[in-house]
């Protein structure tokens, strides 16, 4: 893959971002089976419940002004001013938002959440938040200059802090006798946080580039803000929407006839478990996507669309080939392992539905940071929008009928059509087109032959006397990654001959 755009700062983050993903998402996966077998999957269902506060909170205090200060990073001017801007404006919002939630936990627990157990969480997430907005809004400053090593190491130190925190919990709660309740998720989440933000403020205090210019901060905090309020605000409405989506589920699946505990535990197997399986491989295009936002802000301020147009073609064909290998491998290996790990059957059929989002999701993604980075930030948060709100739909509509299967085809069904409505706007802009051999086609047959040989590999350790269906399943997954890896990069590299 040699992306030639920027003498390659977007592919040096995004590699720095992968390797950070995907040792945070390794220790995370364990951390969610610890927890697990701790809490269990009501307890994890619980948690799920009350994190849309932590989402609430990034929305209205932080997300706007992050990508701000990230794009005006890009055009290398004043960039430790927008810095300063940023927080001058995000920091005390994300006081004011600890406060209230704080105060009027009880309220939000019983009439919002309708579940008066959640109270106590609600207070202890609060009290993250400023922690979370400090740590966010410097990542932005240093995504926005392409440094992508705090982010990065930021990320690896929160996970860890958070695992610590909950490990050293539950052995005292051992210790003592007592149970290990919900609790112990939330106090990792404080611990992750307050970790993460004491990592920015250490690496600010030694990076000898941070300079304050007094002098044009009223001007940067004045353009912070005018960027950032329609972002907020689209964010703001997204988040809160996605919020009582997460309420709606437990509510739903009683009306289909499960209890309220029932409801708790299939809500934390789809959430807690299922989707972060799913969201395994995303790593990588998470990566990509963060480092495109300013790669694309900055050719669009040098007017070079034809930077945009290779960047928009290399990604697609990265998140298209990522996608069907993801989909084949959850298929056949990845739903399986999930059950076998979590000791717990409902994962396997739900990765086998869910599995089918990788394509559209790792897309809408990419697209979606592309789309910000040219400042179409209003219409991805108003497409993102259309996509929960037929979520929501298939949850009112079908759930009380067939159960959690309702949702997880609505789910399905809009993040295909979210994908489809950004692919046509930039296809409208830049008329990249979509050839159906490199997008479609080669990818689909590297994954078939990738698969076919892993499963033949599969047959071969099971003759040779191999019993342990977890090693062979993730054996024959390495293998398959292993192969597609070849294929996909003999392919790069021919086509990039071809091009010079």
């Amino acid at each position: 893959m040699n992306f030639s755009f920027n003498k390659n700062a977007v592919l040096k983050g995004t590699v720095i971002l992968t390797l950070a993903g995907i040792i945070s998402r390794i220790a995370g996966f364990f951390y969610r089976i610890f927890l697990t077998r701790q809490i269990g999957a009501d307890g994890i269902g619980m948690f799920q419940l009350v994190t849309p506060v932590l989402g609430i909170a990034f929305a209205l205090c932080s997300a706007g002004i992050q990508t701000a200060i990230s794009r005006f990073c890009a055009a290398k001017k004043f960039q430790s001013t927008w810095l300063f801007a940023g927080l001058a404006v995000a920091l005390p919002l994300s006081v004011l938002f600890t406060f209230f939630t704080y105060a009027y936990a009880d309220f939000i627990a019983v009439r919002i959440f309708l579940n008066k157990d959640c109270s106590r969480f609600i207070r202890i997430l609060a009290i993250a938040v400023p922690f979370c907005t400090f740590h966010n809004c410097v990542n932005g400053y240093y995504l926005g200059k392409k440094q992508a090593g705090l982010p990065a190491f930021s990320q690896l130190f929160e996970q860890f802090a958070r695992i610590g925190a909950v490990y050293l919990y539950t052995v005292y709660c051992t210790q003592n006798e007592r149970p290990v309740s919900v609790l112990c998720a939330v106090y990792g989440n404080l611990a992750g946080e307050a970790a993460s933000c004491l990592i920015c403020i250490l690496a600010l205090l030694i990076d000898k580039t941070v300079t304050f210019r007094f002098h044009s901060l009223p001007e940067c905090i004045k353009k912070t803000v005018v960027f950032s309020i329609p972002l907020t605000a689209n964010r703001l409405l997204m988040h809160l929407l996605q919020s009582g989506e997460s309420i709606l589920i437990p509510a739903q699946l009683v009306l289909f006839g499960n209890t309220q505990n029932e409801a708790l535990s299939i809500y934390g197997i789809l959430m807690g478990m299922s989707l972060p399986l799913i969201l395994f491989p995303s790593a990588i295009t998470n990566s990509m996507a963060v480092m495109l936002l300013p790669e694309v802000s900055g050719a669009q301020a040098d007017g070079d669309n034809a930077r945009i147009v290779h960047t928009l073609n290399r990604s697609l064909q990265i998140c298209m080939a990522m996608g069907f290998l993801s989909t084949a491998l959850f298929l056949f290996y990845g739903a399986k392992m999930g059950a076998i790990l979590f000791k717990e059957p409902l994962v396997e059929n739900f990765v086998m539905i869910l599995a089918w989002l990788c394509p559209f999701y790792y897309l809408t993604t990419t697209l979606g940071s592309i789309l910000n980075g040219l400042g179409c930030t209003t219409l991805t948060c108003v497409q993102t929008i259309a996509g929960i709100l037929v979520r929501i739909a298939f949850l009112v509509l079908l759930v009380p009928k067939t159960g959690i299967r309702g949702y997880l085809i609505g789910t399905l069904v809009s993040q295909i059509l979210v994908c489809i409505a950004h692919f046509l706007y930039l296809n409208h802009l830049f008329h990249i087109g979509f050839p159906v051999w490199k997008y479609i086609l080669q990818p689909l047959l590297y994954t078939a032959v990738s698969i076919l040989f892993s499963q033949m590999f599969c047959r071969l350790l099971l003759f040779l006397g191999t019993d342990s269906l977890f090693f062979r399943l993730f054996t024959g997954a390495c293998c398959a990654v292993f192969i597609f890896a070849v294929l996909i990069k003999s392919s790069f590299l021919t086509a990039e001959r071809t091009r010079l």
